[in-house]
């Protein structure tokens, strides 16, 4: 990528002011170190720091995003319940407001995500042991790769669980 072509997709320093352009750089770095778009960071920073809602156009344009990558953003952090879509009365454009309270955030996302995904873990791991041994029954695998695969799901198993035992704390901090 040129350096014309960065220049264009990342905020002036002039066009915001510096405390909204460091937050909106520190979000779209942590974005980044967490496998997400830059650009959804980006988004959240501005919008984390805004006194009132902006469109989809007012967020392209302060962030030198297109309109689609703002879309975008915004349709993930919304998934995450990280920002929330607001209306302007007599207005049909879409605003976009930060969710501020992040223990919100952690909370709605644990409970809509994580928890359900550990459920289905712990069903799922009580299913491959059984698979497993259905295999080693009917002469699918050999004793050895019986062994070698109830040791390894036994480890994913002890792993788990010391994970379900961490979160009924976790849980009381959110």
């Amino acid at each position: 990528m040129s350096s014309a072509s960065k220049a264009s997709t990342a905020p002036s320093s002039q066009a915001l002011p510096r405390s909204r352009f460091e937050m909106v750089e520190v979000t779209a770095r942590l974005c980044q170190r967490l496998g997400m778009p830059k650009s959804t960071g980006q988004i959240y920073g501005l919008l984390f720091l805004s006194v009132h809602p902006l469109s989809l156009e007012e967020i392209a344009e302060a962030l030198g995003l297109s309109k689609a990558s703002a879309s975008t953003g915004t349709r993930h952090l919304i998934g995450w319940h990280a920002i929330r879509q607001v209306w302007k009365p007599g207005d049909r454009k879409d605003y976009y407001e930060v969710q501020a309270d992040l223990g919100d955030v952690l909370r709605a996302n644990y409970l809509g995500f994580f928890k359900p995904k550990l459920d289905a873990a712990s069903r799922k791991l009580v299913v491959l042991q059984e698979l497993l041994d259905a295999d080693l029954q009917s002469g699918a695998i050999q004793n050895e790769e019986h062994t070698v695969g109830r040791e390894r799901l036994q480890s994913i198993a002890r792993m788990h669980s010391r994970i379900q035992k961490v979160l009924p704390f976790a849980e009381k901090l959110l």
